[in-house]
């Protein structure tokens, strides 16, 4: 009978978390695409179905191997089941971003009890970054959800190898997802199986072997590319220098992380601080990978705010736990109703969330429609058959997604006029004042479109 109330618990939490939908999905696909990374990442995605390709990733006629196929996979399946549009491009790192609730419900749920997992799940969404990046199609959420779910699964595995499975497909599109950084899950992962008596070797076999195929055969795939060993180390390690300044780096990183992840930055940390000194195996997994996760930045200028968003769940669980470790030993002199130690821990869960959330719908879910002049321009340049150029790399991934055309890389030193000169038709999308250049006739072009500060133009 107690086991059936618990599972009861579960759903009703499960349920209250997907109260919080409005805020992943309400007018997600209103505006246009933005350049870098939305509709790059889009036209990569749409390559997939055209191509049928599912390792061999490309974009604008040139193959792309920043990052593995994983993500784009997701984007790939939204699109092919229900059409190519901007909200179909932001739907699966949405659906990510709520999954994750449910997931950092389970894993606060494993470390330390449901109420932990709830009120995590709860606070969750009033990380700024976490909420936008959920609602923005790029690999971000992704990555965060399959951090959350391969821990969980680890856990589990750990006490039943009947979870080794799961775990091993969980971890393989972890590392399927985006270039190196996976691998700061190791240490964490370490301690979780550290003395674990439920595994024997012999049951690692379909594990390992699952991982080695998947991310195995993708890496394998893309060998034939002889830049991308140099390209996965260039893009997973960002600005790294063990020459650059420590100090500088790791100070951007910590304001990156505390605008990223709001007033929970402060009260993460220093519960992160607190756990590992009370030396309990559940903080010594969430240090571990904090730690682990944020070494990197110490040596990198070119850290993004973006980068750093698998930690808000860290620091949420650990503040949260440390807190219910902390009122059960204080409430259980008292009383053994368990009620006076979840009633506070979510009831400041609700208070510190509550503003951030509210700041979020007006500041980014709750805005006036968008359409960018380079999406006007570009799906108007989609109904000639030239070749399409733009005069700025800024808004090519929009120009290409848009037009459904490939756009050259501008070639660097080459300028406007001379692009004039070139006795082939072409469409043009450029900046209207750059036309005043000398050596551009207004009778070499005629003006297909005009939006905003920018036209489309056909050189005659």
């Amino acid at each position: 009978m107690k086991r059936f109330l618990l599972k009861k618990i579960d759903y009703v939490c499960l349920l209250l978390i997907f109260l919080y939908i409005p805020l992943f999905f309400y007018k997600l696909g209103q505006s246009s695409l933005v350049s870098w990374d939305e509709a790059w990442y889009a036209e990569i995605a749409r390559n997939i179905l055209r191509s049928g390709d599912i390792f061999n990733l490309t974009w604008s006629g040139e193959p792309y191997f920043d990052h593995p196929a994983g993500g784009f996979w997701f984007i790939a399946l939204a699109f092919r089941l229900f059409g190519i549009s901007e909200f179909w491009a932001r739907f699966t790192p949405a659906l990510a971003g709520l999954l994750s609730l449910g997931i950092i419900y389970l894993l606060g749920k494993e470390l330390f009890g449901r109420v932990v997992g709830f009120a995590s799940a709860i606070a969750l969404p009033s990380s700024f970054w976490f909420l936008y990046r959920s609602r923005s199609g790029n690999l971000d959420i992704f990555l965060t959800l399959f951090f959350l779910l391969t821990l969980f699964l680890a856990l589990k595995a750990a006490k039943n190898k009947k979870y080794l499975i799961p775990f091993s497909l969980s971890l393989s599109f972890l590392f399927l997802t985006k270039t190196l950084v996976p691998l700061t899950i190791i240490p964490p992962l370490f301690i979780i199986f550290w003395r674990s008596k439920s595994i024997a070797l012999r049951n690692l076999v379909l594990p390992i072997l699952i991982v080695v195929v998947l991310v195995g055969g993708w890496t394998f795939s893309q060998l034939q590319h002889k830049d991308f060993i140099d390209r996965y180390f260039q893009v997973g390690l960002p600005g790294m220098d063990a020459q650059s300044n420590l100090k500088a780096n790791v100070l951007q990183a910590k304001v990156l992380l505390h605008n990223g992840v709001g007033k929970w930055f402060w009260l993460g940390i220093g519960s992160l601080a607190i756990g590992v000194l009370a030396r309990q195996k559940r903080f010594l997994i969430l240090a571990a990978f904090f730690v682990s996760f944020v070494t990197p930045f110490a040596f990198s200028q070119r850290s993004g705010i973006w980068h750093l968003i698998p930690l808000h769940p860290i620091l949420i669980l650990s503040f949260l736990g440390l807190l219910y470790v902390i009122l059960e030993k204080i409430m259980g002199v008292f009383s053994r109703n368990k009620a006076w130690v979840a009633l506070p821990i979510i009831l400041l869960s609700i208070y510190i969330s509550y503003p951030q959330i509210k700041r979020s719908w007006y500041e980014f879910i709750n805005v006036n429609p968008y359409t960018s002049d380079e999406e006007v321009l570009a799906r108007e340049a989609g109904n000639y058959p030239q070749k399409l150029f733009i005069a700025s790399s800024d808004f090519r991934p929009a120009a290409v997604f848009y037009s459904g055309k490939n756009v050259p890389q501008m070639i660097l030193g080459i300028k406007l006029p001379d692009m004039f000169k070139n006795k082939e038709e072409f469409l043009l999308i450029v900046q209207e004042n750059d036309l005043a250049q000398p050596g551009i006739s207004k009778d070499s072009y005629e003006i297909l479109q005009k939006d905003r500060d920018k036209i489309l133009l056909l050189k005659k």
